[in-house]
């Protein structure tokens, strides 16, 4: 019951949240049914809250427009557009945009699914990586990111100082939450940060392999000391 109190306007079916608003009186003769109600598909209050907020305000903005067509204004047979606004509900045109989450919305589903079992660095590289696309370039839906925020995001890594393997595991699990959570909630999108250019191999050190002389020298040293422990013991 905890859960539902952090979702407005939703209840749970099956561990899915579901978005429920009674349609008020006088708009009732636009509708079929009298109340509006559909699946918000996360199973995360955090989520369903930020979706049911999101539906709840639409519907407010639409149901005002449709009040105001229904008053008696002057000269409205003059209008030359009576249709709703684009993007309101049912229209359909911005459905990725609506359905979207925000970035780090992104990272809780990311981290709720993948991230049972996974060791504390797993949590850690995704929170860290998406921290820093949010410090440089803000919390924004995963549909608003582009191209440019992408190539910022290169800029400032690299202005960092961090390497270019660091810079190439930061960009992969951006990439993969973003396609992730898209995938989650069901949307379709190009990611930005997939094939962006920096050089991977910038203040990358190679590390050479142990010469073999030393190899030899510390395993001489291990026999050396198993012996004497094997001597001690006998004595």
């Amino acid at each position: 019951m905890a859960e539902y109190r952090t979702a407005p306007r939703a209840f749970v079916k099956a561990g899915v949240f579901y978005f429920s608003r009674r349609v008020p009186k006088d708009l009732q003769q636009h509708y079929s049914s009298s109340r509006v109600s559909f699946s918000l598909r996360t199973k995360s209050a955090t989520v369903a809250t930020s979706r049911a907020l999101r539906a709840a305000q639409k519907l407010d903005e639409y149901w005002y427009h449709l009040r105001v067509q229904q008053c008696d204004l002057p000269g409205k047979h003059l209008l030359r557009d009576q249709t709703p606004d684009r993007g309101t509900p049912g229209n359909g045109e911005n459905k990725a945009e609506s359905d979207a989450v925000e970035l780090s919305e992104a990272v809780a589903i990311y981290l709720r699914l993948k991230g049972q079992n996974r060791p504390n660095t797993f949590k850690r590289a995704a929170e860290r990586s998406c921290g820093y696309l949010i410090d440089i370039c803000g919390n924004k839906s995963i549909t608003r990111y582009t191209r440019k925020d992408a190539n910022t995001f290169r800029d400032a890594l690299i202005a960092k100082g961090l390497a270019g393997s660091s810079i190439t595991r930061t960009f992969g699990t951006v990439r993969s939450i973003i396609n992730f959570a898209a995938a989650e909630i069901g949307i379709d999108l190009n990611n930005p940060f997939a094939k962006v250019y920096f050089d991977r191999k910038a203040g990358v050190i190679e590390r050479k392999p142990i010469p073999n002389e030393a190899i030899a020298t510390i395993q001489s040293v291990c026999r050396e000391v198993a012996f004497s422990r094997t001597r001690t013991r006998s004595l």
